[in-house]
């Protein structure tokens, strides 16, 4: 195996981390159903019987229960929530994984569990919503925390975890691009943003050293429909159930003006 495939494999290896505290009675209070999804069991976690519906995706090395906090609070307001934990995450099954398996992974979620009223996604799963939004999943609300919302970052950022240089990440990249059939400049989210009509909320911690702001500001810009909250020292998971911000979120998909004619 040569370096190129090997640091290939170390970028697109998750790691696997332990349920936040206090998580876990919240994951227990859900029915657990699985999907299988390229091969792969993918594990979700459902909550409540309401008419809408809400799809809750974690991060890169994140699980279901990064999102429990907003489980919990939009079931009490009468929605029947979907938490995934995505391939390579939490107890679904896969060792490697990307932004093309999340797209796939909320695809398929969509299609078991949809039409989703809302879908929120947290750091790098607005990645995967981006793309899987461009290729018809259509929630009329979406939420993004943290969004890792352009490759350029992502590979940099990438970069600089790995700790090679340009030149080698630029390698990996292409070889990464080879093992999923996609070209990353083809699917970035400023290009795809024009042409989505759902409503954009994002919530973006200003310092957060995982996902560069000014991205953030670009997807917003590019977006019809979109808002931008920018928060400080709330970090990069923390503002996931930070009591404030669960409630906008919770204001944001429950809106009056949305809810179903009848």
């Amino acid at each position: 195996m040569d370096t190129t495939e090997k640091l290939r494999r170390m970028a697109f290896t998750p790691m696997r981390t332990p349920l936040p505290r206090g998580t876990k009675e919240i994951l227990d209070r859900a029915s657990t159903e699985v999907e299988v999804v390229d091969g792969d069991k993918v594990v979700h976690y459902v909550w409540g019987d309401g008419e809408r519906r809400v799809l809750l995706v974690h991060g890169w090395a994140g699980n279901a229960g990064h999102v429990a906090a907003l489980a919990e609070a939009l079931v009490a307001e009468g929605f029947t929530v979907v938490a995934v934990d995505l391939p390579g995450h939490g107890e679904s099954e896969g060792k490697e994984s990307s932004v093309i398996h999340f797209a796939r992974a909320i695809e398929a979620a969509n299609e078991r569990f949809g039409p989703f009223h809302a879908l929120v996604a947290h750091s790098m799963g607005a990645l995967g919503a981006t793309r899987a939004m461009s290729r018809g999943v259509g929630p009329e609300k979406v939420v993004f925390f943290n969004p890792i919302a352009s490759y350029t970052s992502l590979w940099r950022r990438s970069g600089e975890l790995l700790q090679v240089s340009p030149e080698a990440i630029a390698l990996v990249r292409a070889r990464a691009e080879d093992w999923l059939g996609v070209l990353f400049d083809d699917i970035e989210p400023l290009a795809a943003a024009p042409d989505f009509s759902s409503k954009l909320l994002i919530i973006h911690d200003a310092h957060d050293p995982e996902s560069p702001l000014p991205d953030s500001e670009a997807l917003v810009a590019a977006w019809p429909a979109a808002e931008l909250i920018e928060v400080e020292n709330l970090g990069h998971t923390r503002v996931l159930r930070d009591d404030d911000m669960v409630r906008r979120v919770v204001g944001f998909v429950t809106d009056a003006q949305d809810a179903p004619r009848t």
